[in-house]
């Protein structure tokens, strides 16, 4: 619903930090689930990358989901929180309502619903920013993304660490031989953890755009 947004490194990095500042500000803990509904847009990726880096878990959804399914995969990971896009505004709201442990809804872009808390503030250059969360225990074991499989018997959370992400990252810039300063293209939207495999790694990997 409006022009492409385009960031540098140095602007997605403080993006990154201004949203863990927010979601800290919002007093949602160290370890919390924070689900993420959201199109292909440069904000899923600093979303997700913000979440991770204030120490929370993401919890990307498929944006076409229907309302039941959602409440049904968040409902299982017990999420204090959506982040979410106008298109998807409506129904984390609906969602949150169904879902007693579900405390907020923010969004970015324009046009949000009363009550969804708005996060377009965070890539203003004076927004408040946080480096990442102190945390006890090996690094790589951490929780830090659930995807979630639908089987026979419903929507089942399948929990990913952070070595699981980089080491899926790492068997696809090697197996593709993806060179450094590529520009990678990802049709995939990043609501499953495919894309974050497929998009999100190698273009942190390779440092590229």
């Amino acid at each position: 619903g409006r022009a492409p947004r385009t960031l540098t490194f140095a602007e997605t990095d403080r993006a990154i930090a201004a949203l863990a500042a927010r979601l800290n500000a919002l007093g949602l803990a160290t370890g919390t689930v924070i689900g993420l509904q959201l199109a292909n847009t440069v904000e899923s990726v600093v979303a997700l990358l913000g979440v991770l880096r204030a120490g929370m878990v993401a919890a990307p959804l498929p944006l076409l989901w229907r309302r039941q399914d959602t409440v049904a995969a968040l409902g299982r990971t017990g999420a204090k929180a959506i982040i979410c896009a106008p298109a998807t505004a409506d129904a984390a709201m609906q969602s949150a309502a169904e879902l007693f442990p579900i405390r907020y809804v923010c969004g970015f872009g324009q046009g949000l619903p009363d009550g969804v808390v708005p996060l377009d503030d965070i890539f203003a250059p004076a927004a408040a920013t946080m480096q990442p969360s102190p945390r006890t225990g090996t690094a790589g074991e951490r929780m830090a993304l659930v995807s979630f499989d639908v089987t026979a018997g419903g929507i089942v959370p399948v929990v990913r660490s952070h070595r699981d992400i980089v080491t899926a990252g790492l068997d696809v810039a090697r197996a593709t031989g993806l060179s450094t300063d590529i520009n990678l293209l990802c049709a995939l939207v990043p609501g499953t953890f495919a894309p974050v495999a497929l998009g999100i790694v190698p273009w942190l990997l390779n440092g590229g755009t």
